[in-house]
C-alpha cells in the first residue's frame, strides 16, 4: 500500500481552485478534512456549500496572522496544507504565522503554498514571488516539522490556450520550452496522495505528465477548431526580461490573476525563457509518475476539444 491510512488534514484556503480540488480528493480517500476559510462571502458561498454537501464542515479563521487562534484551528491535525494562491507580499505576511501555529498545534507535516513553479530548484533573483517562497521554504526546513513541497506544473485553465479566461491567445518567449500541465482535478487527486504519503516526508514531488510546448498547444487548438479565427499575440523574450524588472509591482492586470505584473512576468521568465517551470534534477525531488503509476491523467487535447473549456458557453462564431 503506497497511501497512508486515515489522517486529519487541514487545508488553509479550502475554497480556492487548488484547495477545493484537494479537499474533494482527500474526502474521496477517506481522510478527515478541516477546510479553513477566512469567512463566507459572495465569492466563496458556492464552494462552501459544495464542501458542506460532502460532509466537510468549514472552519472560519478571519485573521490568518493570529497565531493562537490558528493553532486552535489546526489542533488535532496530522497535516496542514496552505493553498492560498498568494503573491509575494502575502507569502511573507501570512505563511510564517501559519507555520508557527502549526508548530504550536503539534502538526506533524507542513505543506507550504507552492502548487506551481519548482521554486526549490530556482536560484534567487529569478522573480520576486519565487524569492518570497524560497525564503519561506528556509523557515519551513528549520521549523522541525516534516515538510512536503508539491509542484504540479501548469494548470490547464492558465497554460492551455482558451478564450474563457483570456481575450486572445497569448504566447510568451520561447515557443519550444517544454513544461508539464495538468487538469485541476488531477492536481487535486495526486496532491491528496502526496501530502498523506509517508514516502514524501521531507521531499518535493514534481507532477510530470502531459509535457508539451506552447507551439504544440496552439497548433492543436487550430487543428481541433479549424473554422475559428483565433487571434494570437506573442510576448517576446525581451519584453519579459524588461517587465520582470520594471513592471508595475502593485498593479494586477491579468484577468483573474493574483500576482502583480512584475511577479507575473517573473513567472513567465521562469517558464518560457529559462524553461524551468518543472524540475526533476533536484536531489530532494520525487517524480509523481513513479510514485503513482496507476493514475490516468486527462490529456490537453481532451480539454482543447471541449467547447466549454475553450470558449465557455455559448461558443462564439468566428
Amino acid at each position: 500500500m503506497t497511501d497512508s491510512s486515515r489522517q486529519h488534514i487541514a487545508v488553509v484556503g479550502a475554497t480556492g481552485q487548488v484547495g477545493m480540488a484537494l479537499c474533494r480528493a482527500l474526502n474521496r480517500l477517506g481522510h478527515e478534512v478541516k477546510a479553513v476559510s477566512r469567512g463566507r462571502s459572495a465569492n466563496n458561498r458556492n464552494q462552501l456549500d459544495a464542501l458542506e454537501a460532502l460532509g466537510i464542515s468549514p472552519v472560519f479563521q478571519q485573521n490568518l496572522k493570529d497565531i493562537d487562534s490558528m493553532a486552535a484551528a489546526l489542533s488535532g491535525c496530522d497535516v496542514a496544507v496552505v493553498a492560498l494562491r498568494a503573491n509575494a507580499r502575502l507569502v511573507r505576511e501570512l505563511e510564517p504565522p501559519i507555520l508557527e501555529a502549526a508548530r504550536l498545534a503539534q502538526v506533524r507535516r507542513f505543506v507550504p503554498d507552492e502548487f506551481g513553479t519548482h521554486t526549490k530548484a530556482l536560484e534567487y533573483g529569478v522573480g520576486t514571488l519565487f524569492d518570497a517562497k524560497k525564503e519561506f521554504q528556509e523557515q519551513v526546513f528549520a521549523s522541525g516539522l516534516e515538510w512536503t513541497l508539491v509542484f504540479p506544473g501548469g494548470i490547464f485553465d492558465y497554460f492551455l490556450p482558451n478564450l474563457r479566461l483570456f481575450e486572445r491567445i497569448t504566447t510568451f518567449g520561447n515557443l519550444q520550452c517544454t513544461f508539464p500541465t495538468h487538469a485541476i482535478e488531477d492536481i487535486g487527486t495526486i496532491s491528496a496522495r502526496i501530502v498523506t504519503d509517508p514516502r514524501t516526508a521531507n521531499k518535493a514531488v514534481q507532477m510530470y505528465a502531459n509535457v508539451v510546448t506552447q507551439e504544440q498547444l496552439v497548433n492543436e487548438l487550430k487543428r481541433i477548431w479549424p473554422d475559428y479565427d483565433f487571434e494570437v499575440e506573442h510576448v517576446p523574450t525581451e519584453t519579459i526580461l524588461y517587465l520582470k524588472e520594471h513592471g508595475d509591482p502593485a498593479r494586477i492586470s491579468a484577468k483573474g490573476g493574483s500576482e502583480p505584473d512584475r511577479e507575473r512576468h517573473g513567472i513567465n521568465y521562469a517558464t518560457y525563457v529559462l524553461c524551468r517551470l518543472a524540475c526533476l534534477d533536484d536531489l530532494d525531488t520525487l517524480n509523481a509518475n513513479d510514485l503513482y503509476p496507476d493514475h490516468v491523467y486527462q490529456k490537453p487535447e481532451e480539454a482543447l476539444a471541449d467547447p466549454k473549456f475553450v470558449f465557455g458557453e455559448p461558443r462564439p462564431t468566428g
